[in-house]
């Protein structure tokens, strides 16, 4: 399960002090080796990461891989990437892309992860020989200053995932505008059928980022200079007081009222499940739930289509986020046996059994899929706007309503009525000089 992409900077200068303190050996040793490998949980993901280890065991008897995992890429997760680059017992780590980078780079607006990604603390990979397999441009948001610091495993897709069979009963049709898609709700409703499924419970208000990302995608991104929404806020080329801003908290916070009733009590890891049950005609969601979607249910058929924010059908198209990308720790004791991993689940036949296990938009040139997301998404699998383009990185520190954690409650409070859209905006604009300074 993936969690908010909007993950601000955390305090780092004690970890990179402390990086360089562990050893850096690499020499192959004689005897058995242990290559440990860490990454957040997304229970499709692990599944298939064990079998694949075993395979790689199989073909290297002399290796032993261990998995450790842990949930929340902003809580325990978080704490286990830092433990890892402490210490020198994690070989490869499993972390976001590093791209792109704050418009002023520095300690307060970077995230851990390219903190780490840009002062040395990942290898560079560039001359290993999985590397000419893999999309360029995808390669480039794991790159800094010429250095290829990581593998990215490929991208998800975010947007509406509706039950075929609910939409075929009622004689429904996929919406392609706003106004389409209010009045679908709206018949849903009517009928009984809880139309918006997004469960917030151990999540918080950052999962609302299924709503307001494409509505800021969809409404407010095409009237920015270069059509790069992170830009022009990073650059104070527009700002949250934006008309088209408060357009999108309006729509919001209509979009809102189609939630499951208590959508903030719901665990956000029951998600799949509950919308396999019925629970729901659609799911606000990414692309990597629908494995799980299919796990629970394999009778489901499950279709897809981008949220529509505008009233311009060609504004509305899905987001996409680069996910699960593969470091190997500059204090990795067996780096040898790092590079050997990574390319065994590069080669093509192993990587296409994560593909097709995930439902993960490939980053390998060249293979054949078959996944559940490819035939759910259809022509949509793997196209969009990338959310780097959506929304800047929010500081851990700093003013209030500008920190990561604290941001996207100003959402829950709008929709409760404690707030106006315009009140939101303005908040959020108060300090906002002082964050991208």
């Amino acid at each position: 399960m993936k969690k908010p992409m909007f993950i601000g900077s955390m305090a780092a200068s004690g970890i990179l002090a402390l990086a360089g303190c562990g050893t850096t050996s690499s020499q192959a040793s004689s005897g058995p080796q242990t290559l440990k490998i860490v990454m957040w949980v997304n229970p499709p993901a692990v599944t298939v990461m064990k079998k694949i280890d075993a395979e790689f065991h199989q073909k290297y008897p002399g290796i032993k891989v261990t998995l450790q995992t842990a949930a929340d890429r902003s809580g325990p997760y978080a704490t286990l990437e830092s433990t890892s680059i402490r210490g020198n017992t994690v070989d490869i780590m499993g972390t976001g892309p590093i791209q792109p980078l704050p418009a002023h780079p520095s300690t307060t607006n970077m995230t851990n992860e390219q903190l780490w990604g840009t002062r040395g603390l990942y290898v560079p990979l560039n001359n290993q020989p999985w590397v000419k397999k893999f999309s360029p441009t995808i390669n480039a948001t794991e790159t800094y200053k010429g250095k290829l610091v990581g593998l990215v495993t490929g991208t998800y897709t975010w947007g509406v995932f509706y039950n075929k069979a609910i939409f075929a009963k009622y004689g429904l049709t996929v919406p392609h505008t706003y106004s389409a898609f209010i009045s679908l709700c709206k018949t849903l409703k009517s009928k009984g059928i809880t139309p918006l499924f997004d469960g917030l419970q151990d999540v918080g208000p950052a999962y609302l980022q299924f709503i307001y990302a494409p509505l800021m995608q969809e409404v407010w991104r095409p009237h920015v200079p270069g059509a790069n929404l992170t830009t022009a806020l990073g650059t104070g080329k527009t700002t949250w007081t934006s008309p088209y801003f408060l357009t999108v908290m309006h729509r919001e916070k209509t979009i809102m009222q189609y939630l499951e009733p208590n959508f903030q009590g719901v665990p956000w890891q029951s998600m799949p499940g509950d919308f396999a049950a019925g629970k729901s005609a659609m799911l606000l969601d990414g692309s990597w739930d629908l494995a799980a979607v299919h796990t629970a249910n394999p009778k489901m058929q499950v279709g897809f289509f981008p949220l529509p924010g505008s009233n311009n059908p060609a504004n509305n198209v899905p987001l996409i986020s680069g996910d699960l990308t593969w470091v190997v720790l500059s204090n990795a004791p067996n780096k040898a046996a790092a590079y050997k991993w990574l390319n065994f689940f590069a080669s093509q036949k192993i990587y296409q059994q994560y593909v097709n296990a995930v439902g993960i938009t490939p980053s390998r040139i060249r293979g054949t899929y078959h996944s559940f997301s490819q035939s759910s998404m259809g022509h949509w699998y793997g196209k969009g706007v990338n959310v780097a383009k959506i929304f800047p990185d929010l500081p851990a520190n700093g003013p209030y309503w500008d920190q990561v954690s604290n941001w996207p409650k100003l959402q829950l409070g709008m929709y409760a009525g404690t707030y106006t859209a315009k009140q939101v905006a303005t908040m959020y604009q108060q300090n906002w000089p002082q964050v991208i300074k």
